[in-house]
């Protein structure tokens, strides 16, 4: 037989098929397992807080609390490095998009109100003359 080195016939030098089979494997396993990680609660509940702000822009308030409380999910899944990274992205988007429709219109709607509440009668009489002429 010939000598190859310090390796003795049937030790292992880490390069056999069968000890890279098995390295191989674990590698793959480990990889899959990362990459079906399941994202974390706070990345899913930041990104349906976020969209359910948009849906309920009509009520300021709702919106306003929804928005927030998807930005604050969302932010805890990037800050911390949680798995979910895009679902939480797409929160943050949602939520922003969701509070900045939220405070226009609650601006929308404060404005509107200073304008009706500050009309007086004749002009109030002459509004609903105008609309009763329409039919």
């Amino acid at each position: 037989m010939e000598d190859n080195g310090n390796f003795e016939k049937g030790q292992d030098d880490g390069f056999t098929q069968a000890n890279t089979y098995q390295n191989t494997q674990q590698n793959l396993a480990q990889m899959h397992s990362q990459s079906t990680e399941s994202a974390s609660g706070f990345a899913i509940a930041g990104m349906i807080c976020g969209i359910l702000s948009i849906v309920c822009c009509c009520f300021w308030y709702i919106s306003g609390i929804l928005g927030i409380l998807g930005l604050v999910f969302s932010i805890i899944v990037l800050v911390r490095k949680l798995p979910g990274r895009g679902l939480a992205t797409a929160g943050v988007i949602c939520a922003s998009i969701g509070l900045v429709l939220a405070i226009g219109l609650l601006i929308f709607a404060f404005s509107v109100d200073k304008g009706i509440s500050s009309m007086s009668p004749d002009e109030w009489r002459s509004l609903i003359d105008s609309i009763d002429s329409m039919e």
